[in-house]
């Protein structure tokens, strides 16, 4: 294997590559003709192509964005045994889903994609709690409080069950935070409705 360094380098590209294939910019091309730049609440990521597109659509695009985020860390763990090139590796796919050089570093709001990365990196907390949040779903209906529920789940029982490491808590903790941060940027980009901007679609 490469110095640390190096791998760090290569892994983070590659895996920054992996999280900037635009799942829902390609998929509204293809079913619509359309930029889901221009759609709903402009937001090229999961939530917007299901409710612009459809239901269907939407879904496979939030399961391929979720296989991103397990693929760069299932790819870096495979190919070297180092937890901190697997972090790098997870901050660096949601990096690129969120932030993809091709598309003006404008992109999804990553939530998906860090659901994916934290799955691939804790999967004896995360996969049950999945499942619980599966049934948050079915009662609630609303994927961004399905989100929000696994995400602030996460930090918090890595930290109370003393099963992790510090730096695994504090991943836990930056996984869902960096998602939030994009989440904040996406917002503050739609039009404002009183500038003649359009409408803007509330999420969920």
């Amino acid at each position: 294997m490469p110095p640390d360094g190096i791998a760090w380098l290569i892994f983070g590209l590659v895996s920054y590559v992996i999280g900037s294939l635009p799942t829902a910019y390609i998929t509204a091309r293809m079913l619509k003709g359309q930029d889901i730049r221009q759609l709903g609440d402009r937001n090229p990521g999961a939530a917007n192509v299901y409710r612009t597109i459809g239901p269907v659509a939407g879904i496979a695009v939030a399961i391929i964005d979720i296989s991103k985020g397990s693929l760069a860390v299932l790819l870096t763990r495979v190919l070297v045994d180092s937890t901190l090139t697997e972090m790098i590796a997870g901050v660096a796919v949601i990096a690129g889903h969120s932030w993809p050089i091709h598309l003006k570093f404008i992109g999804g709001r990553g939530a998906a994609t860090a659901v994916g990365v934290l799955l691939a990196m804790m999967p004896l907390l995360t996969v049950p709690l999945a499942v619980v949040g599966l049934v948050v779903l079915f009662l609630t209906k609303n994927a961004m409080k399905t989100l929000a529920f696994f995400l602030i789940c996460v930090p918090l029982l890595a930290w109370r069950t003393g099963e992790y490491t510090n730096s695994q808590v504090v991943f836990s903790l930056a996984i869902p935070l960096m998602a939030g941060f994009s989440h904040l940027l996406s917002v503050m980009r739609q039009p404002n409705p009183r500038s003649g901007g359009g409408p803007v679609v509330p999420e969920g």
